[in-house]
């Protein structure tokens, strides 16, 4: 991890940060080519949590936005949840980063949910709250997947309907 969160800030970012009421974790680490996040989340303990950008969709450009927990061996896991007290600030620092990596990658749409219904629906809660803020620059689609993985909706996000998937793409 090379790069520290302060030098990719930029008033975009604080527009959400300072005017959204978001309280991400700010000692952020970043691998140089911006694809790969780092951050402790403290809670009952300190727990190293890795956001991972992937590409899923090259015509599209839609890149997969994985939250893991960074192992004592260094390997990541992606479906265990550390319950480590600090949920919500674990989950607004995951935003912040987004809004990083859209914000340097404009043309790219990120995709993201949840490892299981839960967490879907938690990701949900948190869009339906900031929808309207987060509607003036982006466009926000909600997807249902089915158990195979396979797509079976994608539509303009809709409140009040439950998805298990969601994808942004910054507005132009």
């Amino acid at each position: 991890m090379a790069q520290r969160n302060g030098e990719l800030s930029g008033l975009f970012l604080k527009h959400y940060l300072y005017d959204r009421s978001i309280n991400p974790y700010l000692n952020m680490e970043t691998s140089s080519d911006f694809q790969v996040y780092e951050f402790d989340s403290i809670g009952k303990e300190n727990i190293r949590k890795r956001v991972r950008f992937n590409l899923v969709d090259e015509p599209e450009h839609i890149y997969n936005l994985a939250l893991c927990t960074v192992l004592p061996d260094g390997n990541e896991d992606c479906q265990t949840a550390s319950r480590n007290g600090d949920m919500d600030r674990v989950l607004e620092t995951t935003v912040h980063i987004a809004l990083i990596y859209i914000n340097r990658f404009p043309d790219r749409k990120v995709f993201f949910t949840g490892s299981n219904a839960v967490h879907s629906r938690k990701y949900q809660i948190g869009i339906a709250r900031y929808l309207e803020i987060a509607m003036k620059d982006f466009y926000i689609e909600g997807l249902i997947i089915n158990n195979l993985n396979e797509m079976i909706l994608r539509e303009p996000f809709q409140n009040g309907k439950n998805y298990t998937g969601f994808i942004f793409t910054r507005k132009k």
